[in-house]
This record gives C-alpha cells, sequence and structure tokens, in this order.
C-alpha cells in the first residue's frame, strides 16, 4: 500500500498546521519543490501520487450533495441502527475519506474512524478542518475520533463498540462506474486488504458489511441481513439483539 513520504506547504500561514500533522503522523516535513507522494496542505489540501491528485472535501462536490440529504439515508440507518435517542458507538475499520464515518457523525452517531494510512488520515482531518463554524458541522466533528492504525489491532475491543462497519469496496473486481476519487484509491491502495473475515471472527455485538449490490458475500453465513439499495447493499450480522 502507498503512503505519503511527507507533508508540505507553500502558505506560511499554514506551516504551523503542516508541522502540527508531521508530528502527529510521523511523516517528514517537506520541502515545497518535493515531488515525492505527499500531501500539499492548501485550500483545499492535495494528496499527491504517481502524478495525480485527490482532494477530500466535504463542503463541494458530490459527497457535499449527499451531505446536505443526510437524514435521507435510509440504508445506512437501517444497517447501522442508527438510534438518535441513545446514539450508537460505531468502529468504522476502513475508514478511507471518512464519508461513511461522517455522515452516521451528522446522524448523531460516536464513530471511532480507523484508518492505517496516513495520507487518507490527514485528508480526513483537513475535510473536517475546513468545514463552516455551524453548530451541526461542530458536533459532527465532535463525534468523530480518527486512528491511523490497522484495524485490526482492535479486534480485542469490539465489545466496547455497538457496531461494526467495514467498507472493503476499494480495488472491487466489479467495474460499476468509478468516481475519479475512487479510482484513485484504487491505484494508491493496490494491495489493501479486507478485514471483514477478521472481525467476523471477533466477538462483535453486530458487524455491517458494504459491498456492491450483485458483489459476492464476504462472510459465508446465511443469518445474514441485507439491506439492498440500487447500487450497493449492507450486510448485517447479529450477535446480540438490537432493534432495526
Amino acid at each position: 500500500m502507498a503512503d505519503i513520504k511527507g507533508i508540505k506547504t507553500g502558505d506560511p500561514e499554514l506551516f504551523q498546521r503542516a508541522k502540527k500533522l508531521s508530528s502527529k503522523y510521523n511523516v517528514l516535513l517537506l520541502e515545497p519543490e518535493s515531488s515525492d507522494t505527499h500531501i500539499n496542505l492548501d485550500y483545499p489540501s492535495v494528496l499527491c501520487f504517481q502524478g495525480m491528485k485527490l482532494v477530500n472535501s466535504f463542503i463541494k462536490g458530490k459527497f457535499y450533495s449527499r451531505i446536505t440529504k443526510f437524514q435521507n439515508e435510509s440504508l445506512l440507518k437501517k444497517a447501522c441502527a442508527v438510534n438518535t435517542a441513545k446514539p450508537q458507538k460505531i468502529l468504522d475499520t476502513t475508514g478511507g475519506l471518512g464519508h461513511d464515518a461522517f455522515i452516521l457523525a451528522l446522524l448523531g452517531q460516536k464513530v471511532t474512524v480507523v484508518e492505517k494510512n496516513a495520507g487518507l488520515c490527514i485528508l480526513l482531518e483537513e475535510a473536517l478542518n475546513e468545514l463552516p463554524d455551524l453548530p451541526y458541522f461542530n458536533d459532527a466533528v465532535s463525534n468523530i475520533t480518527i486512528i491511523n492504525s490497522d484495524s485490526r489491532n482492535l479486534l480485542d475491543s469490539v465489545r466496547s463498540f455497538d457496531v461494526i462497519y467495514v467498507d472493503p469496496m476499494f480495488n472491487s473486481n466489479k467495474r460499476l462506474k468509478r468516481t475519479k476519487q475512487m479510482e484513485f484509491l484504487d491505484l494508491y491502495l493496490e494491495d489493501y486488504d479486507d478485514p471483514a473475515i477478521d472481525f467476523f471472527k471477533s466477538d462483535f455485538k453486530r458487524l455491517v458489511i458494504k459491498k456492491e449490490l450483485r458483489a459476492s458475500a464476504s462472510i459465508k453465513d446465511s443469518s445474514a441481513i441485507s439491506f439492498k439499495g440500487s447500487s450497493i447493499r449492507y450486510d448485517v450480522y447479529i450477535r446480540e439483539k438490537n432493534e432495526f
């Protein structure tokens, strides 16, 4: 799996933030002329890899339109048993760009995002950092914890979460229409491995696996309950009684 060599910025006002992120994620603070795989801190920040660029913005583009309709995420809400009266503690084991995690956080859930790629963690931090100073965004940001690690390191902690969430859709063998972001991630995360089976073997309460609609199940277990949309589905496994 590729990862960034460091962080750089050409904006003096962003230097201290670059320095802070460099220290937090243990990556180098690069000179502006560096051409290695890196994060360029800017407005917006960009992940640069093999001549390609990836931006993760929550305030414009396709994902922003999804944010404006976050209450309509009926499949995700059902799959994760979203409860506004008693927020679920959700472990997102494949954080990526943090899109589903942010929707869940907007819905009032407490989400721990685990992503072993430092570059993607920083892109997510930057996407959250550029959000407008509005109460519902601030509440959502406060609902998110980001951990830069292999999620399998938390296998012994699954009982402390109500929901384990896995989205292994990168590098899919199916060739549905791919966004530019997904095409970038397919290359950047070329050797990505799916932790679904590891978590299925753990002592989880509720396990949710996101799949393309016609993709084969990650787990061969007839107890799965599937919530299906037009192009994706959520396979849900329950080992403790939950309300749908």
